[in-house]
């Protein structure tokens, strides 16, 4: 690595040779003691040296000089280097001269020909000491923004955290205030008229009493399930355990849960994923993607519909897709679909209600067993829900 440099500027020779012994007895074996006769050269010189990395503590120049003025040297080379410091040396003392350099070129000391050695050794002793001091500070101070730079990203990140862990906090309390409230007030209230009038009913009206409160219970099982799933994946405690699984099978298993449910609205639903294709995931939380994409089908899907099940397998992956022939989404109800701080509600074709957690779940388990989910939807025309798993471990 190249040493620093003190750079002497004067038009003669003398006082060049004078200054570079002086200065090389003291600081020679440090800093390489460099002279330029014109102030021109100087600046040049001076680019050179910066653009090479070597640092200039120290600069040393003759007032009167031949072209540019000492004064005019100093302030250029102080907008090349703010950092180093600036010495005037003259027998003519130019008021204007010496204002310009304090003032353009931030003038470190001021010294008169002919100059005192011990007070030109001390000068430009603690000019580089001032320097090292300053360098030493914009070191500092760059490792400090760097660090505030840090801190305010960490403090983003916590931030955008606790917002999600409300959000989250405020689901939570929401399904159990309201969504789980309101089946169960149901589930009530046809209990209560089915005791108080159950002689007076006929049977044809208590078969029908007694399938919406299996159809009830089911819907609030299947909330159940899924706020219990999901709290256990926001407390870290669920664990993934990938094991080779037959989606066809998974598939099948789901639809004749969700059978009853499809056949009261006469919506098809057909499994095009045959048995034998095998992905490597969690079996369980698999099961749960599939069961909330074809229910949230079936619920969004109008009397007489279709709903197909499919899938595309290439490079090592399985893509599932959900399709149906639904009301669709509109653009903004799609950029919020998968997202904890927005609230997505809506009623399906037969005022079934929902809470958005299912598909929060989904994305959830879907991507901690190494896949991706997205949806394609418009409004009136139907929605498509694709999402990936690996074939293999």
């Amino acid at each position: 690595m190249k040493k620093s440099v003190i750079l002497c500027i004067d038009d003669e020779e003398i006082i060049l040779q004078a200054l570079e012994e002086q200065l090389k007895n003291i600081f020679g074996k440090e800093y390489d003691i460099e002279t330029s006769d014109s102030g021109e050269d100087a600046i040049e010189f001076f680019k050179e040296l910066t653009e090479e990395g070597v640092h200039v503590p120290v600069v040393i120049s003759d007032y009167i000089m031949p072209g540019k003025k000492g004064d005019e040297v100093l302030k250029e080379i102080h907008r090349l280097s703010p950092g180093s410091l600036k010495i005037l040396l003259t027998g003519h003392a130019d008021f204007d001269g010496i204002s310009n350099a304090i003032n353009n070129a931030q003038l470190y000391r001021y010294i008169a020909k002919p100059w005192d050695k011990d007070d030109l050794v001390l000068t430009v002793k603690e000019a580089i000491k001032s320097f090292l001091q300053e360098a030493k500070i914009r070191k500092q101070n760059k490792k400090l923004i760097k660090l505030n730079a840090s801190l305010e990203e960490k403090v983003k990140e916590r931030t955008k955290e606790l917002s999600v862990a409300n959000a989250s906090k405020d689901k939570f309390f929401s399904i159990i205030a309201h969504d789980l409230r309101s089946p169960f007030n149901a589930l009530f209230g046809l209990t209560d008229f089915l005791i108080g009038s159950w002689e007076e009913i006929d049977e044809e009206t208590k078969l029908e009493l007694i399938t919406d409160l299996q159809n009830t219970s089911k819907v609030t099982y299947n909330l159940l399930q899924n706020l219990l799933e999901w709290s256990r994946s926001q407390t870290g405690k669920i664990v993934v355990e990938a094991v080779e699984s037959d989606a066809g099978q998974i598939i099948n298993e789901n639809i004749a849960v969700l059978r009853k449910q499809a056949d009261h609205k006469q919506i098809t639903l057909a499994n095009n994923v045959p048995e034998g294709t095998l992905f490597y995931a969690d079996k369980n939380m698999i099961s749960t993607v599939f069961r909330n994409l074809i229910s949230n089908s079936v619920k969004f899907t109008n009397i007489g519909g279709e709903i197909e099940i499919s899938v595309n397998s290439q490079n090592g992956l399985h893509e599932f897709c959900v399709n149906d022939n639904g009301i669709g989404m509109d653009e903004a109800t799609l950029n919020k679909l998968f997202l904890i701080t927005e609230k997505v509600k809506r009623s399906g074709t037969a005022n079934e209600e929902g809470t958005g957690l299912g598909l929060i779940l989904c994305k959830e388990f879907v991507e901690k067993n190494g896949g991706s989910i997205r949806v394609e939807s418009t409004r009136d025309v139907g929605s498509k829900f694709f999402f990936t798993l690996p074939a293999k471990a």
